[in-house]
C-alpha cells in the first residue's frame, strides 16, 4: 500500500491510517520483527541496523512488554488522583536513576581523555554475529577512578564499506564501570565508538534544573475581536495577579493559561507563537560541563576489528527487508484515508500557528471508532523536553488511557507509538539536550508496556545511523516508514 508521511515534524503527533485492504500477512510480519532486522532502503542511501526487540526489555528497570496479546483491563477507568500516583512513582523511579551529583569542580567529572574503555576477550578476528563486549572504566580528569555511575553515554558502531550501523547495548554497573555490548553483524571492518555525552554531574544538573521551571519558553497568545487584535502571556504555568483565561481539558485535567485582555472573552483566542526566554536554572559553574568541548566526547578513539564470516553457524536471525522502491503517497483508489493531527499544548512555534487547528490526542482517540483496518501512530517529544518531566509523564499517561479504551471498544485496531529521536549535540543543551529525550524515552516505554502497541523505535535508528539532527535525514525517515509498513500491509 502506499500512504503519505509528513517528514519535517515527526514528534509530537498522531498519523490515523484507515485501509480497506486485508492485513492477513500481518501477524507473519511481526513475527518477523521479533528477530534482529537489517533496513534496506533507496540505492546508495546508509542501511540502518536496529536491534528491535518484542518483546522489549530495558536493563534500567528490567520492564519488559507484556506480549503477543496483552489483556486490556475490563474497566479502564482511572482518577485524576490514581494519575498523581502514576505520576509521582514514575518520577521517583527516575529519580532513582538519576540521584543528585554535586558538582564541585571539573577535575572531580568524568573524563573521556583519562577514562579507558578494553574489549574484552580480544582476538585477531571475529565471527559475524559474535557478541562484542567492552568493559568501559570511568576516571576522573586527575586520573582517579569514578566511584558512582550515572554518565550519559552513547555506543555505535559502523561499517564505512557497507554505509552501515547499528547502536550497542550500556549496562551501567553504579560503581563508575560500563559494560558495553555490540552484536557484529557485518563482515569486514567494524569501526566502534563510545561517546561521553554528559558526565554524571551534567546529567544530574540538566535533571535538577529541568524540574525547577516552566518558564523557558514563551507563549504569546493573539485574542481577536472584529478588526482587533491583543497579543497576551500565554503558559503552562502563570504567575499573574490580572484576569487569566484556562483553556481546561476536563476529561484529562489539562490545562493551558493565557493573561485574559480587557474587554474580550477567553474564547477570542485565535494564534499562537512561541520563543525561548533567556533564563536558565544552571549555575555559571555547571555552565561549563556544557561547553562544545565537553559534550559528546569519543572515549574509544582508533577502534577498528575485523569480522569473518567462518564457518559455523552462529545463533542470530536476520531479516532483510528488501529495497523500498516507491514514492509514498496517498492511494485514494484503494480507499486509503489518512488524518494527520498536531498535538494539543505545549505547541513550540517560532511561526504563528492556529489554536483552532490542535487538539489533545486523547480526544482525537476518543473520537475514533477503530475497527481493524484503522492504524494510529502516536509520537510524543521534542517540544516537550524544555518542560518538567510530569508535563510529559502525564500526556503520555493521558494518550495511554486513550489508547486503552480504544482497544476496549476495537480490540483489532492497531496502535503504534513512534519513539522521538536523537538531535544535535551543542544546541541549546538546557532545554534540548538528549538526555532529556532519553529520560522521555524511558518513561514513554514504561507508560505503554502493558498494552498491545507496536513500536517504531527512532532512538535506537538514528543512533544507529549516526544522525545528529532533529529532522533527520530523508533515509531515515524512509526506513522508518518501511517499519510503518511491515506493521500495516
Amino acid at each position: 500500500m502506499s500512504v503519505w508521511w509528513r517528514p519535517k515534524e515527526k514528534n509530537n503527533q498522531i498519523l490515523i491510517i484507515r485501509n480497506m485492504a486485508n492485513r492477513k500477512s500481518l501477524l507473519v510480519l511481526l513475527f518477523l520483527l521479533a528477530s534482529w532486522i537489517t533496513f534496506t532502503v533507496f540505492k546508495n542511501s546508509t542501511k540502518i541496523w536496529t536491534a528491535l526487540r518484542l518483546p522489549i526489555t530495558l536493563h534500567h528497570w528490567n520492564l519488559v512488554m507484556k506480549s503477543p496479546c496483552p489483556e486490556v483491563p475490563l474497566h479502564p477507568v482511572v482518577s485524576s488522583a490514581e494519575t498523581e500516583l502514576r505520576i509521582k512513582r514514575i518520577t521517583g523511579k527516575l529519580d532513582q536513576l538519576i540521584p543528585p551529583r554535586p558538582f564541585t569542580h571539573m577535575n572531580t567529572t568524568t573524563s573521556a581523555a583519562h577514562s579507558t574503555a578494553t574489549i574484552l576477550h580480544p582476538r585477531d578476528a571475529y565471527c559475524r554475529g559474535d557478541r562484542l563486549d567492552v568493559v568501559l572504566e570511568g576516571r576522573d580528569h586527575l586520573g582517579r577512578r569514578k566511584e558512582y555511575g550515572g554518565d550519559f553515554l552513547r555506543a555505535r558502531m559502523s561499517s564505512p564499506a557497507l554505509k552501515a550501523g547499528a547502536s550497542g547495548n550500556v549496562t551501567d554497573y553504579n560503581n563508575g564501570t560500563y559494560l558495553v555490548s555490540f552484536t557484529l553483524f557485518w563482515e569486514g571492518w567494524v569501526s566502534l565508538s563510545l561517546l561521553l555525552i554528559h558526565p554524571s554531574e551534567g546529567a544530574s544538573a540538566l535533571w535538577r534544573a529541568r524540574n525547577q521551571g516552566y518558564d523557558r519558553v514563551i507563549f504569546t497568545g493573539q485574542f481577536a475581536s472584529g478588526t482587533s487584535h491583543v497579543d497576551t502571556d500565554c503558559a503552562l504555568v502563570l504567575n499573574s495577579s490580572t484576569e487569566l483565561c484556562e483553556y481546561l481539558d476536563a476529561q484529562d485535567q489539562e490545562a493551558f493559561y493565557c493573561v485574559r485582555p480587557p474587554h474580550m472573552p477567553c474564547a477570542a483566542l485565535t494564534h499562537m507563537h512561541s520563543k525561548n526566554k533567556d533564563v536558565s536554572y544552571l549555575s555559571k559553574q555547571e555552565w561549563s560541563l556544557f561547553e562544545r568541548s565537553n559534550v559528546g566526547v569519543e572515549i574509544m578513539e582508533k577502534n577498528v576489528i575485523s569480522v569473518s564470516k567462518c564457518n559455523t553457524l552462529k545463533s542470530v536471525d536476520l531479516h532483510e527487508s528488501g529495497k523500498f522502491q516507491h514514492q509514498l503517497a496517498v492511494d485514494l483508489d484503494k480507499n486509503i484515508n489518512i488524518q494527520w493531527q498536531k498535538h494539543g499544548y505545549p505547541l513550540i512555534g517560532s511561526l504563528t500557528y492556529s489554536v483552532k487547528e490542535i487538539e489533545y490526542i486523547a480526544r482525537v482517540i476518543d473520537r475514533t471508532g477503530g475497527e481493524k483496518n484503522t492504524v494510529i501512530v502516536i509520537s510524543l517529544g521534542q517540544h516537550f523536553r524544555p518542560f518538567p518531566i510530569d508535563v510529559f509523564i502525564r500526556r503520555a499517561l493521558n494518550v495511554h488511557k486513550a489508547v486503552q479504551r480504544l482497544l476496549l471498544r476495537s480490540p483489532d485496531t492497531m496502535v503504534i507509538i513512534k519513539a522521538e529521536n536523537i538531535r544535535e549535540m551543542h544546541g541549546d543543551v538546557e532545554r534540548f539536550s538528549d538526555f532529556h529525550g532519553y529520560v522521555q524515552y524511558l518513561a514513554l516505554k514504561e507508560i505503554f508496556q502493558d498494552l498491545n502497541v507496536g513500536l517504531i523505535d527512532a532512538w535506537d535508528i538514528t543512533i544507529a545511523y549516526g544522525t545528529k539532527s532533529v529532522h533527520p535525514p530523508q533515509s531515515v525517515v524512509r526506513n522508518e516508514v518501511n517499519i510503518l509498513l511491515n506493521y500495516i500491509c
